[in-house]
């Protein structure tokens, strides 16, 4: 998947110019997160550390988390397309960026996070199982939706840090058994509450190794 030809006859999510879903100059000012980062969490670091303290924000259950983009600049509006105004192409966009930024990771499956049911509805889309479908499809990989569930419809927006990893913690659940390694998907990384919470899950059912990929993260979890 081209990055550079995702969706033409579109309008640009973050300017509205017509012609793409991204245009030419957004597509320029994209925030790539391809320079050093903390070889486990993917936290953006110019000093390229082994580790760093944001590590065990993300819990003992996650071996590598890997964005595509910061959610800083024309991040921030791409991700509020898809989330907030259905914007359903932004999936594409979203997946041609992961794939041009993420190398192909060595797992066996991808498990996209469960979306928070009511929320899905009034979007019109799952962004994790979109994504995880387009990804599937180019990394040649199954995707399992049989394995975690959504059990509380709790909004992780506008919860402090303290508060996520406490509304996440009983918002999904292991419904199935999982093996071997296991690259969990999610639209956006902000504090890693929910990917934390999905990955012990997911250990729990079995899954030897769990990899979290996303389309965006913040620049700094907090």
């Amino acid at each position: 998947m081209d990055v550079l030809r995702v969706l033409a006859d579109q309008r640009c999510v973050v300017c509205d110019a017509r012609g793409a879903v991204l245009c030419v100059a957004c597509r320029r000012a994209l925030p790539w997160l391809r320079g050093p980062v903390c070889t486990r969490c993917g936290e953006p670091d110019p000093h390229d550390r082994l580790r760093c303290t944001l590590c065990e924000r993300l819990g003992g259950a996650i071996g590598t988390a890997r964005s595509a983009i910061a959610h800083d600049g024309v991040g921030g509006p791409i991700v509020r397309a898809w989330k907030d105004a259905a914007r359903t192409p932004v999936a594409d966009l979203a997946a041609a960026c992961i794939i041009a930024a993420v190398a192909r990771p060595a797992a066996d499956c991808l498990v996209p996070v469960p979306a928070a049911r009511a929320r899905a509805a009034w979007r019109g889309v799952d962004g994790p199982s979109a994504l995880a479908d387009l990804l599937g499809r180019a990394w040649g990989l199954p995707v399992r939706r049989d394995v975690l569930e959504r059990v509380r419809d709790r909004p992780q927006r506008g919860l402090t840090a303290a508060q996520r990893r406490r509304n996440a913690a009983g918002a999904i659940a292991a419904r199935g058994v999982i093996r071997g390694r296991v690259v969990l998907i999610d639209d956006v990384l902000t504090t890693g509450a929910t990917v934390r919470a999905a990955a012990h899950h997911l250990r729990g059912a079995g899954a030897e190794r769990v990899d979290v990929v996303t389309f965006a993260r913040v620049a700094t979890i907090t």
